[in-house]
């Protein structure tokens, strides 16, 4: 019975309003949204019936204030609420917008304030109060009032259409630096890259343009010293797949297209990160569909599968550019010319996934499409012989992933580089995340253990331990393979070069109180924009249940006080060690039930309770062939025919059926008002007294026969009037 009178409350159809709606993208933030504020009904906690109809009329005012954007007020058109049918529970109405606006993520602050009263044609109308709420999230939210509840509905869906309005690159703050992973230990970071790229391409040979794409955990920390490296250089753009505090993602190793049928209908056919996926599908357009990176950047975006607007946002894909880096396409310089030549370096360095792999093939194959030779890609990845299965790596890899190839390849291509060459630089793997400080200018003049504090890093005065955000201590217990890390840079001077690895190896490092172990002695170039050895770099490894938010960093020299020289500390980082891109839980996506599947399945449970319908009911719907027609939130029209034997119902089906008896209307904001409420035969039979529900016979005898039907119900209201009347 509870469900019974659903199908019949779904019957005819209502005016949907234009809406009003207005755009302001700021703060930008993804994903872009669409927010709406909808009025959707009241309950009321008396009796306020005038005596005039049955029902208390109700009219309102409202106002809407959405902090930082726009104010907008007006009128609640009348509505009805029948207490006879209701007596209290919320009465649900076709949806009025209030308001409707897009904006950038996040939502901000909306304020909604109503004023509500039963209205009167003879006397004062009677005042239902006022209120109002502020609302920061999508839901359904009531308003207490004096005399009941006014219900609003806040709706925030993504604009994909309007993805750039919102599409931001996040810089990285000064005491965060981001890092490539290598197979050799050492790690490439932000600020060496960019160095690399400024001296031995930029100031040396020039170039036409260079496109870099950093598809591992926090990509986007990798950008800003490049950009601002490069900025005045030349036409350059940067791409990522997460911000500089975030992981990516991507496919486990096990996945298969039916493991994961969703994935399968996003085109994955194997394990690939979601990004690097979708960028390499862009990659390969070619001709008059080939995309300018700012196309590629948005393109990726809205189509990333953990991105803002696809299953679960998970990674913020990031974009930027230089000079006229929006307009670079593969091929060709910014003013539409081709280039003289392509080169490309493919870089994974730790590649111990699949994806990683078959994220670096479908890079290899989209260039090859765009006309690049074998000899102008370097693919540098793992141990360059072997996967982490045992089979051969495939022939298009040139060498091992390490921190000395890649430096050699970047050498190597800037060699045959010049104003009319262009460069893709694009990187695969594992990421790392640093707190860091590479201007310390730390000097240590005696062997006594002393503290390290930050310089130009510190965020109050006199601090000496250095701090870890959240974002960083969380996401350091994320993967649990990888190994956080604290290194030192001790500047090479003349003497720390004569007295070698004797002298650095006996530089303590405690953390905490904690002695680390020294793991890598790792010589730095590119600390600056000269080509030569400017320090070395001291990695010490380090539990991660060590570090907390502050932490205290102090330096020993354990060897021969006689040995002992002074030496200075350039910088100092804090690694989350390697961070592999995460990989989700199975999510199958359950498709929405449509409107007619919803209906279909309530078939059997209102014939089981055909017998407890209310007389009138039985009247209209006994033994009809009905045509319903339902208008949708489209404005198109769900066609279902309907045939009832004795008040049950023997078909049902999409379509409409021949020689009907009976025609019946309604829209399918009433439909799921009614399957959605908590008493679906109270809101149907409501609807149904309200109009919302229409319907007709066909011919004169069932014309006349719903007619006298409609007459009951009217006779019924009647009662209930005299009833209010007189108790």
């Amino acid at each position: 019975m509870k469900r019974g009178l659903i199908l019949l409350a779904v019957l005819a159809g209502l005016v949907v309003a234009a809406p009003f709606m207005e755009a302001h993208f700021d703060p930008p933030g993804q994903p872009a949204v669409q927010v709406n504020v909808y009025f959707i009904g009241m309950s009321l906690s008396e009796d306020m019936d005038d005596g005039a109809n049955g029902y208390a009329d109700i009219i309102g005012r409202y106002k809407v204030t959405h902090s930082g954007h726009s104010t907008r007020d007006g009128k609640i058109s009348m509505f009805y609420y029948d207490w006879d049918t209701l007596k209290g529970q919320a009465g649900y109405i076709k949806k009025q917008l209030l308001y409707s606006h897009k904006e950038c993520s996040p939502v901000t602050p909306i304020n909604v304030e109503v004023s509500m009263e039963e209205y009167n044609t003879i006397f004062s109308n009677t005042q239902l109060g006022s209120g109002s709420i502020t609302i920061t999230k999508p839901g359904i939210y009531e308003i207490k009032l004096d005399k009941g509840k006014a219900i609003i509905e806040v709706k925030v869906t993504p604009a994909v259409l309007y993805s750039e309005k919102c599409s931001y690159f996040y810089d990285q703050p000064e005491d965060y630096a981001s890092s490539i992973v290598t197979s050799s230990g050492g790690y490439v970071y932000d600020w060496q890259l960019a160095n690399m790229m400024k001296m031995w391409i930029a100031n040396r040979t020039g170039y036409a343009n260079m496109v870099f794409i950093f598809n591992q955990c926090f990509g986007g920390g990798m950008i800003d010293d490049l950009k601002e490296k490069l900025k005045g250089t030349g036409d350059a753009a940067f791409l990522s797949a997460s911000k500089h505090n975030e992981t990516s993602w991507g496919l486990a190793d096990g996945y298969t297209p039916a493991s994961w049928p969703e994935m399968g209908k996003r085109g994955f056919t194997r394990p690939e990160g979601y990004y690097p996926k979708e960028v390499g599908e862009e990659l390969e357009r070619t001709g008059k569909d080939a995309p300018t990176m700012k196309e590629m950047a948005k393109r990726a975006e809205q189509q990333d599968a953990r991105g803002p607007y696809g299953l679960g946002f998970k990674e913020t894909p990031q974009y930027t550019s230089v000079g006229n880096g929006d307009n670079i396409k593969i091929g060709k310089k910014v003013d539409g010319s081709d280039v003289a030549s392509k080169h490309a370096i493919l870089f994974a360095g730790d590649a111990d996934s699949k994806r990683h792999w078959n994220n670096l093939d479908r890079a290899y194959k989209a260039l090859k499409k765009q006309g690049f030779t074998d000899g102008d890609i370097i693919a540098l990845a793992g141990n360059g012989k072997t996967m982490p299965d045992g089979t051969n790596v495939p022939n298009y890899v040139d060498g091992p992933g390490t921190k000395k190839a890649l430096f050699e390849a970047i050498i190597n291509v800037s060699k045959k580089m010049n104003k009319n060459e262009q460069l893709i630089f694009w990187v695969s793997d594992h990421g790392n995340r640093e707190r860091t400080e590479t201007a310390l200018d730390k000097a240590i003049k005696d062997p006594v253990k002393q503290t390290v504090p930050p310089r130009e890093t510190a965020k109050r005065t006199g601090q000496i331990s250095w701090d870890l955000d959240e974002e960083f201590l969380k996401v350091i217990k994320l993967d649990p393979n990888n190994q956080p890390y604290v290194s030192i840079l001790v500047e090479a001077t003349p003497v720390v070069i004569e007295y070698g690895e004797y002298f650095l190896e006996n530089i303590k490092l405690y953390v905490n109180e904690n002695e680390l172990e020294l793991e890598l002695i790792e010589p730095i170039i590119a600390y600056d924009e000269e080509p030569d050895l400017d320090a070395y770099e001291l990695v010490y490894l380090v539990d991660e249940r060590i570090l907390g938010e502050e932490n205290l960093i102090e330096v020993e020299w354990s060897g021969d006080a006689e040995m002992f020289v002074e030496y200075n500390i350039m910088g100092l980082m804090i690694s989350t060690g390697g961070i592999n891109e995460l990989e989700p839980e199975l999510i199958e996506v359950v498709e929405e039930q449509t409107l007619f599947d919803l209906l279909r399945e309530y078939v059997p449970i209102y014939n089981e309770n055909a017998d407890n319908l209310p007389g009138f009911i039985k009247r209209i719907a006994g033994n009809e062939r009905i045509d319903l027609e339902i208008t949708l939130e489209n404005e198109s029209i769900l066609t279902i025919g309907v045939v009832t034997e004795n008040g049950r119902i023997v078909e049902f089906s999409k379509g409409k059926i021949s020689e009907p008896t009976m025609r019946a209307w309604t829209s399918e904001d009433v439909a799921r008002r009614i399957i959605n409420s908590e008493d679906p035969v109270s809101t149907g039979v409501n609807a149904l007294k309200m109009g919302e529900i229409r319907y007709s016979g066909v011919g004169f005898r069932r014309t006349l026969r719903v007619f006298a039907v409609k007459i009951v119900i009217k006779v019924y209201r009647v009662v209930e009037v005299i009833g209010d009347l007189f108790g």
